[in-house]
């Protein structure tokens, strides 16, 4: 709205009284909400998962007993194992019960670990 083109982190805001999507940066986030914290919240936690992003492809995965690749990180046992012609992940926590085992097939291990954040994400808010 205020025909800024260098917007990094794009805050996506509706309104009942208005009938498109708008895509906004932080500080009209903030005065279009008249909140001045959660936007800020929001764009920091974004740019915390894109950073982790860039760095979890240098993790260094071990090879378990059974020959999948697991990494234990904040409480939680992640796996990738292959699964038909592909590969899966799975995700359990280490001090209690609580395991999930992902449904969609990665082509490769790469692919995998890279979806073993996403699971590791989905796993703090519900295992």
């Amino acid at each position: 709205m205020c025909e800024s083109v260098d917007i990094r982190y794009v805050h996506y805001m509706e309104h009942p009284d208005y009938p498109d999507t708008l895509a906004v940066g932080c500080i009209c986030a903030e005065h279009m909400e008249n909140d001045y914290v959660r936007p800020r919240e929001r764009e920091a936690g974004l740019r915390r998962l894109s950073r982790r992003r860039t760095t979890w492809g240098k993790r260094e995965w071990r090879l378990s007993r059974h020959g999948n690749l697991y990494l234990n990180t904040e409480g939680f046992n992640l796996t990738v194992f292959q699964r038909g012609a592909g590969f899966g992940v799975s995700v359990a926590r280490r001090d209690r019960d609580g395991r999930q085992m992902g449904k969609k097939n990665y082509s490769t291990q790469e692919d995998a670990k890279a979806a073993a954040l996403n699971a590791l994400i989905w796993a703090k808010a519900h295992l």
